[in-house]
């Protein structure tokens, strides 16, 4: 009866800290940023674009919608030089971000089909990459 009353009191802790967990708010992600973190070098200028819907433009020329999802903004980029690899080389990869924009910070997952010049990790993935954003 004891593990089942932990397990109990577990869960309504668990259902406590997902309802404390700030919601996406598309006022905290609207205006200029400057993302810093590994290859990262570029400006973020973000605009509503629906009631959950920020649309990001990046000065080196991409753009996406970032819906919330889990309390983050979360929005997904194809990119010819998404995979980083280990010889200082790139090849395209898909890059998954996700942003707490109230707290501005973040962090991008690479994914790609063919993992030649990854980290050693398993073909298509690889380590969250945490950065931060200042708003300009």
């Amino acid at each position: 009866m004891n593990v089942l009353a932990g397990l109990a009191a577990a869960t309504v802790v668990a259902g406590a800290a997902v309802g404390l967990a700030s919601p996406a708010n598309a006022d905290d992600f609207s205006g200029t940023f400057v993302p810093n973190g590994p290859g990262m070098s570029s400006t973020w200028v973000v605009t509503p674009c629906g009631s959950d819907c920020a649309r990001i433009s990046d000065s080196s020329g991409w753009s996406a919608d970032a819906h919330p999802f889990g309390g983050v903004w979360r929005f997904v980029v194809d990119l010819p030089d998404g995979t980083k690899c280990n010889n200082d080389g790139v090849l395209p990869g898909t890059v998954t971000f996700k942003v707490d924009a109230a707290r501005q910070e973040g962090t991008f997952l690479t994914t790609d089909p063919d993992s030649s010049c990854r980290w050693g990790l398993a073909p298509g993935y690889s380590h969250p990459v945490y950065f931060t954003l200042t708003r300009v």
